[in-house]
């Protein structure tokens, strides 16, 4: 009798502590609620970081013209600088020629302002015909280049060409056709869709194909036509006929 008294002292003692401690909130239990807390739901202290924007063009003036370093005495003599070029010729009427000798042959030619970000060359030719006389379709042409021009496939690192056309009084002919004869006249069998817009105050006529983006314009006799590839934006397209600069006023780079 003896031991179950004492048996049935010392379970009530534990009850009664038990009761006691859930009255008076268990300490135990409240720490494993912080801890809890503490691994499940951290406060993280996070900063913002402001979104970088990359730039879609450079200024053409930051190009380096792989035919620069060709030196023309007859830069005052159209006929004999075409001549000139001309006895270059190594089978293709495109014929390498710098920069000075084709502001020279086509009077107040213009290029972009701006180029797509990640050109770094441009590749120049001027187009003679087997008379020796200059093509007027196209008279020029320039290849803008993520690389030295030629150094790697063109599919790689030709980003644009831009053909320059003589084509006087053409500029206010299309201007005054509808959009459907004039697209029509640029087209090909390639062309996906064609839109007329204004860039820089100029009518443009954008070409689309799977091979990529065609701009055509006119400007003080000429007629531009700048191809780019797949790759490039319409932005990046429309922002190099935005604005254009006489040619023989870039100062490329290290120029």
């Amino acid at each position: 009798m003896k031991t179950m008294a004492l048996k049935y002292s010392a379970g009530a003692a534990v009850a009664s502590a038990a009761v006691l401690l859930v009255a008076c909130g268990s300490p135990l239990r409240s720490v494993g609620e912080r801890s809890s807390k503490w691994i499940n739901e951290p406060q993280v202290v996070t900063t913002a970081l402001p979104s970088a924007t990359l730039p879609t063009s450079v200024g053409s003036g930051l190009l380096r013209w792989r035919n620069d370093d060709i030196v023309s005495e007859s830069l005052s003599d159209r006929d004999a600088l075409i001549a000139g070029v001309f006895a270059r010729r190594e089978g293709d009427r495109f014929i390498q020629a710098s920069r000075a000798e084709i502001a020279a042959a086509l009077p107040d030619v213009q290029f972009p302002a701006e180029v797509p970000y990640g050109a770094e060359w441009v590749s120049s030719q001027l187009v003679i015909e087997n008379s020796g006389e200059l093509s007027t379709d196209p008279s020029a042409a320039f290849g803008i280049w993520s690389a030295e021009p030629y150094t790697r496939s063109r599919t790689v690192a030709q980003m644009a060409v831009l053909l320059v056309s003589v084509d006087a009084g053409s500029g206010v002919e299309t201007a005054e056709a509808g959009e459907e004869t004039t697209c029509a006249r640029f087209a090909d069998a390639a062309t996906e869709t064609c839109d007329v817009t204004t860039i820089g105050g100029r009518r443009v006529w954008n070409l689309l194909s799977a091979g990529g983006t065609t701009l055509i314009w006119f400007e003080g006799g000429y007629r531009y036509q700048l191809r780019g590839r797949s790759f490039l934006s319409r932005e990046e397209m429309e922002k190099m006929a935005a604005e254009s600069v006489l040619l023989a006023e870039v100062r490329p780079a290290g120029g």
